[in-house]
């Protein structure tokens, strides 16, 4: 057994592709090794901006031999009447670099045959991996290649050195004009003019932590958080936690340190989030909280570079930042020298979509879209104008300085929020502004307030039956408009409000809106119904509903999504129980009897011989009186407690009623009956799609 040290040594590679060539070298490697029959110990594969590695332990030194048993052509093809070999017989011992000697005859069922019985002989694992690691390279998952030699060879960065170990020999390569060695390269500000020699795989990881390189990225990422836990803050202030911040960090770094700097308090005038977004998001900095719990002009950024040289570096940084936070302060300042009303304007000059005009065409149908749900929801004046209000201006701020020059493009919302109070808007008129965009993604927050969320609806409704009305519906993954994203937003700010509303009633009317502007496609209505029948199954779904209660409510369509909602968890807290199971066994036989018939006649009283479907029919008079009451005040537990109570005379009916019978007239009129009890059922839900372990349990 031997260990194996693969190190590729790169330019920095961008933060973002390091994982997936990291997941993929240690991929290959497993395959090659169970494909090839070699075990090893363990196997780890990590990185840093500079270098990819897979360090493997306890690798096997060779294959084992292996028995090989190989069946040739018939033997009455091999030999000709003399006994000499045929062409297909030569050719096999060819193909198999053998002789005469070796053939041997086998029989079977199928009759006899020449075989061989070889020993293949295990190759050296240092060869296989010789042949292995040229290709691996080749192929390493980068979103974005480069050529940068004569060699053709494309990768995310150009490389630049090779380590490639077998125990403490090097396998000879030569990739792109790099050759391989024993040697690698410490943390940049060290030289890079100073190779590392590396003795073995296993002293690898620590020659390279003595030279301010932590290889293993786990073991990186805990110093960072350490050092961040460990920063000299202010008194009472705090480090804002960001997870995703120190994973890009981890992977900017090779052994990183936190420094903590500041800026000119002067620039906290400017709102919050503008300055959090310049240092996290634009920067890749850590904001920082005062004892208060506010945003301080302090920061910790996470430094690469010599920690003896932290001051000069600090100084550095806090000039980057307060010349960023200089630029937003004279943004803000120019653009709130007017109402953010005198931007709107500028709108018109905005494609949304070449077929749906501008933003400001785009602005108009959002307000119309808001009027018309407000008037669904029965808000009064006050609350319609302040919603109307945010819907003209909910898209002013894309034309101003602050999001016109791309910095902060991220804010879109929270800057027209901003600008809006500014311009002394009512407070809720400018909430509504900032909430629009929410939800932004599946971990977003909904929108807090009653006008943002309905301008958040209104505004994602057009967008959605705006480009699937003009045919561009997703297609498979690809969704370059997030109509996905858009729509799941709806149905979940609908559902979670509990807003009464015939949401088919409303799409019809934003499609409309499209309609008006520009020529849409025939099937627009029906693909629009059909996406977002799509998105509330999804919604249905991400409350843990089991896929067979969904399909049981299908057939209800896109009326009421929150009682879509309310119907499906109803069903949800029933389906376990005995009582409700024999009630879904006896009505898969009512809808099984009737699911080929069609123009089925009016129930003729006249015709129910038997007590049991007197019974049947005069119960479910009732019935639907009953059923009535229950959806009037949408209690589905209650509905369908009384329809578990109806079951006992439907399990009645087919326990003393032949519906099928030989007379016309009493078949037709029993099957008319179970249509009418089908149909009082599905007014609840279609338990006949869900779905039983056993269907004869209860009976």
């Amino acid at each position: 057994m031997r260990d194996f040290l693969l190190e590729i040594g790169m330019e920095e590679v961008p933060a973002t592709q390091l994982q997936p060539a990291v997941e993929h070298i240690l991929s290959s490697f497993e395959t090659l090794a169970r494909d090839s029959g070699l075990g090893f110990s363990k196997a780890k594969a990590s990185s840093t901006p500079r270098r990819f590695f897979l360090l493997v332990c306890g690798l096997q030194e060779e294959q084992e031999d292996v028995a090989v048993h190989k069946i040739g052509p018939a033997k009455k093809i091999a030999f000709d009447d003399a006994g000499q070999l045929l062409p297909p017989a030569l050719g096999f011992l060819k193909k198999n670099n053998a002789q005469p000697e070796d053939i041997e005859i086998e029989s079977s069922a199928r009759g006899e045959f020449i075989v061989l019985n070889q020993i293949q002989k295990g190759r050296q694992t240092q060869d296989i991996l010789q042949e292995w690691i040229p290709g691996l390279i080749s192929r390493l998952p980068f979103d974005k290649t480069m050529v940068w030699n004569a060699s053709k060879l494309a990768l995310s960065r150009p490389l630049r050195w090779l380590c490639a170990l077998w125990g403490k020999e090097i396998i000879d390569l030569e990739i792109a004009g790099v050759k391989s060695g024993n040697f690698s390269f410490g943390n940049r500000w060290l030289g890079l003019e100073k190779p590392l020699t590396i003795d073995s795989p296993s002293s690898y990881l620590e020659v390279l932590q003595q030279n301010h390189v932590l290889a293993d990225r786990g073991r990186r990422r805990e110093k960072l958080q350490d050092e961040l836990d460990k920063a000299e803050l202010p008194e009472g202030h705090e480090i804002a936690q960001d997870e995703r911040l120190t994973d890009t960090n981890t992977d900017l770094t090779e052994f990183p340190s936190a420094v903590v700097a500041e800026f000119n308090p002067e620039f906290l005038s400017l709102p919050p989030r503008i300055i959090s977004s310049t240092i996290s998001q634009n920067q890749k900095y850590y904001w920082v909280r005062d004892a208060a719990g506010k945003l301080s002009n302090t920061f910790v950024f996470v430094s690469n570079g010599d920690p003896e040289s932290a001051g000069l570096i600090r100084k550095g940084n806090e000039k980057v930042v307060s010349a960023r936070l200089a630029d937003a302060l004279w943004y803000f300042e120019e653009d709130t020298k007017k109402p953010l009303e005198s931007w709107l304007p500028q709108l018109e000059d905005v494609v949304f979509q070449s077929q749906l005009g501008t933003m400001a065409n785009k602005t108009e149908r959002i307000v119309q879209i808001t009027r018309q749900l407000c008037g669904k929801l029965g808000l009064d004046d006050e609350n319609t104008r302040l919603a109307e209000r945010a819907a003209l201006l909910c898209k002013a701020d894309l034309v101003t300085n602050m999001l016109g020059e791309k910095e902060f493009t991220r804010l879109q919302g929270y800057i027209g929020q901003q600008y809006a109070l500014a311009a002394g808007e009512d407070p809720a008129v400018a909430q509504a502004i900032g909430e629009h965009y929410q939800p932004r993604g599946p971990n977003d927050a909904l929108p807090e307030s009653l006008i943002g969320a309905i301008v958040a609806v209104a505004d994602k409704l057009d967008s959605v039956s705006g480009i699937i009305g003009i045919g561009q519906a997703p297609t498979g993954s690809a969704d370059p408009f997030a109509l996905r994203r858009a729509a799941n937003g709806v149905v979940q700010i609908i559902v979670q409000r509990d807003w009464d509303l015939d949401f088919s009633e409303i799409l019809d009317f934003s499609l409309g809106l499209i309609a008006k502007q520009t020529q849409i496609v025939p099937s627009a209505a029906e693909d629009l119904q059909a996406f977002f029948t799509q998105r509330v199954h999804w919604l249905l779904n991400q409350l843990k509903l089991d896929y067979d209660v969904i399909d049981s409510l299908k057939h209800l369509a896109l009326k009421n999504l929150s009682d879509l909602k309310n119907r499906g968890l109803a069903l949800q807290n029933y389906r376990s129980r005995d009582d409700f199971l024999r009630l879904v066994i006896g009505f898969k036989r009512v809808s099984n009897i009737i699911e080929a018939e069609k123009d089925l006649p009016r129930v003729d009283e006249k015709l129910l011989e038997e007590a049991a479907e007197q019974a049947l029919h005069t119960e479910l008079k009732s019935l639907h009186t009953r059923i009535d009451a229950s959806l009037a005040k949408n209690d589905y537990h209650e509905a369908i407690s009384i329809l578990i109570k109806y079951g006992a005379s439907i399990d009645a009916f087919f326990d003393a009623v032949l519906v099928n019978c030989e007379n016309p007239a009493l078949r037709q009129n029993r099957q008319a009956l179970m249509r009418d009890v089908k149909k009082e059922f599905l007014r609840v839900a279609d338990i006949s799609r869900l779905v039983l372990d056993n269907e004869n349990r209860g009976t």
